[in-house]
């Protein structure tokens, strides 16, 4: 990515994508493409947050306290695969700028739930749903049997995948 350019993304090479489209394509081309499809999605979402002032890993986070009010810091490093020192240290910084505050699990006093505040809510609408509605909008642009495909297949991919990867470890 060219420094002169950090609010865009690179999306993946045209030639790629073609070769791996092709009758002929190679399963090691279409591999590449397919993975960097899924690249591209985090390349989408860290130019967003770019923009918007905020790091893909702070996007995550805000992004999943959004949609999970009440969340623990425990569950948003489940979610999300962040270290905890990483999680810790963005909702911290949210707090700070008033807009999360915890409070205690009525459960386990020593687990924080993490809410949003009506300044939080008023950044949610700013920054979060407009992307929730670019969403909707791409996924409407597939028609109903594609969206169905789609899921199904990626969702067999990742099945296989699973298996393979299962099956080295052993």
């Amino acid at each position: 990515m060219h420094e002169d350019n950090l609010g865009e993304f690179e999306p993946p090479r045209t030639d790629v994508i073609e070769h791996a489209q092709a009758p002929h394509g190679d399963l090691d081309t279409q591999l590449f493409a397919f993975f960097e499809e899924f690249r591209r999605v985090d390349l989408i979402y860290g130019a967003y947050g770019r923009r918007s002032g905020l790091s893909l890993g702070v996007y995550l986070i805000f992004d999943y306290i959004c949609e999970n009010d009440g969340t623990s810091q425990r569950e948003i490093c489940a979610y999300t695969l962040l270290p905890r020192q990483t999680v810790n240290n963005v909702v911290n910084s949210l707090v700070s700028q008033g807009l999360l505050h915890l409070e205690s699990s009525e459960r386990d006093r020593r687990v924080k739930r993490i809410r949003l505040t009506d300044g939080g809510e008023r950044y949610r609408r700013e920054v979060i749903s407009p992307v929730r509605e670019a969403e909707l909008q791409a996924m409407a642009a597939l028609d109903p049997a594609e969206r169905r495909m789609m899921i199904a297949y990626v969702d067999k991919f990742m099945n296989a995948l699973e298996r393979g990867i299962g099956a080295l470890e052993t």
